[in-house]
């Protein structure tokens, strides 16, 4: 293989790869006009789910309340203090989740949250019987069917969860019945996804923001939307809320926009490493664009490329591993350290590629080429999350009086450049205009968020007395 072969096979890559303005403008008014048919319609590439979250938190409220995550991996418990002035602080305790609990009934799993909420209660000295109850918040990462703020059922079991017995049943009876089994003093108030409570989570510290994104092993954003395009939440016969007005009401939406290009694959600008990647995926055609952008898919994009290039002998002169023909083996978290490494012999992209993966011997421009196929992959994943978040400003048409964005999840957090990435492709969407948009961090906002659900699930309760 001469350096010219390995030239061009580098060339054709980087074309394939690379997502100019005018391709990422097409993708993000494909997501547009995909959100617009979620709000009137189920069938649609983009759920677009209602939270019936319509009241914007002020970020005047006070009070203690609890927030209780269910994610794919633990469960977390947070005591919320709000103070007032947009401040908040948390005491929280995580506790795991044991593969049983995965695989079995949805009983199992209830009662284990309630044990979690009684220890928990003990930990942060609120266990007396006599007590106000407290409020609870319920939050869930996985796709909600949910009707009001306190039902709503699991609509599919995502990541490697597999319990029975809870179809069509309202998590919040569940978690109610659970908690009044063993005389818990807690009122679960309210229930939302994850990506609806990082969104509260930043409303209340930042009033004018619009939209919160998770890219992390998986990827999702909600947004506050006026009530009136909500079509498919409309009561028929009844007048239709106003739009125009600061005080027109808006309700929060969780997109599921993992879910874009699942009905149109040729809405997103897809190589054969991503049909590749897709096809022998446990779940083929689902979450389409997630698969193009977030943790758990990135570095197995990468490592077909890998694979095919030494296939090609365009890398390590034909050698390969098991490792390296292992799927899933190449995680993103060696695709980040790889694009960190300055050394002058890439000497940590060695030590993954011959120690953890275990090819025979790399050369340095092995190494080097290893580095632009992971930089590759990672532009292109950040420059697609820049689309939609467009999609999303553009459908509000909000830019002009300015607004914040929070974003959070170990890809956008810890992956090199992806927020500067991100930043650039947003900057040649909008220009000078980008300084408009304010992009903050949140952590710990789905219980956060879960928290300040139950608090105004609470406060509508009352103004209804």
């Amino acid at each position: 293989m001469t350096a010219d072969d390995r030239r061009s096979a580098l060339d054709e890559l980087i074309r394939q790869f690379e997502l100019p303005t005018d391709k990422l403008k097409t993708v993000a008014e494909y997501l547009r006009q995909e959100m617009d048919r979620g709000l009137k319609t189920d069938k649609s590439n983009v759920p677009m789910l209602p939270s019936w979250i319509t009241r914007h938190p002020t970020g005047q409220e006070v009070g203690e309340y609890i927030g209780l995550e269910l994610s794919g991996s633990s469960v977390r418990i947070y005591l919320v203090t709000l103070h007032g002035k947009g401040r908040i602080t948390t005491r929280q305790q995580k506790y795991p989740i044991h593969e049983h609990l995965k695989k079995g009934s949805i009983n199992l799993l209830i009662d284990y949250l309630a044990v979690s909420v009684d220890s928990f209660l003990a930990f942060v000295g609120k266990s007396d019987r006599h007590e106000e109850p407290l409020a609870l918040g319920f939050v869930i990462s996985f796709p909600l069917h949910q009707t009001a703020l306190n039902k709503a059922s699991i609509m599919q079991w995502t990541k490697d969860f597999e319990v029975t017995n809870a179809d069509n049943k309202n998590m919040v009876d569940l978690l109610q019945t659970g908690l009044r089994r063993r005389h818990i003093p807690v009122v679960v108030e309210a229930i939302c996804n994850g990506a609806v409570g990082c969104l509260l989570a930043h409303s209340y510290r930042s009033l004018d923001t619009l939209l919160a994104c998770t890219v992390s092993t998986g990827t999702n954003a909600a947004y506050w939307e006026k009530m009136a395009r909500v079509e498919k939440c409309l009561e028929p016969g009844k007048p239709k809320p106003s739009e125009v007005g600061d005080d027109s009401p808006e309700m929060i939406i969780n997109t599921e926009w993992g879910s874009f290009g699942d009905l149109n694959p040729s809405y997103l600008p897809r190589t054969m490493y991503d049909n590749r990647v897709n096809r022998e995926s446990v779940n083929p055609g689902v979450h389409m664009f997630e698969k193009m952008v977030s943790g758990l898919y990135l570095g197995e994009i990468a490592r077909n490329i890998i694979v095919e290039f030494s296939d090609r002998r365009v890398l390590f002169d034909g050698q390969y591993s098991e490792d390296l023909n292992t799927t899933y083996a190449f995680e993103a978290a060696y695709m980040s350290a790889i694009e960190s490494d300055d050394t002058p012999e890439l000497d940590d992209t060695k030590h993954i590629m011959e120690s953890i993966m275990n090819v025979p011997s790399t050369t340095l421009e092995d190494r080097r080429m290893i580095k632009q196929i992971c930089e590759l992959v990672g532009q292109r994943a950040a420059r697609l999350i820049a689309a939609a978040i467009s999609a999303v400003i553009q459908k509000r048409d909000i830019l002009e009086v300015g607004l914040t964005i929070s974003v959070e999840g170990t890809i956008y957090e810890h992956y090199p450049n992806f927020p500067n990435r991100v930043n650039e492709a947003l900057r040649a969407f909008y220009g000078h205009n980008v300084d408009r948009i304010n992009i903050g961090i949140t952590r710990d906002g789905n219980g956060i968020g879960a928290a300040l659900a139950a608090m105004l699930a609470r406060a509508e309760k009352l103004d209804k007395k």
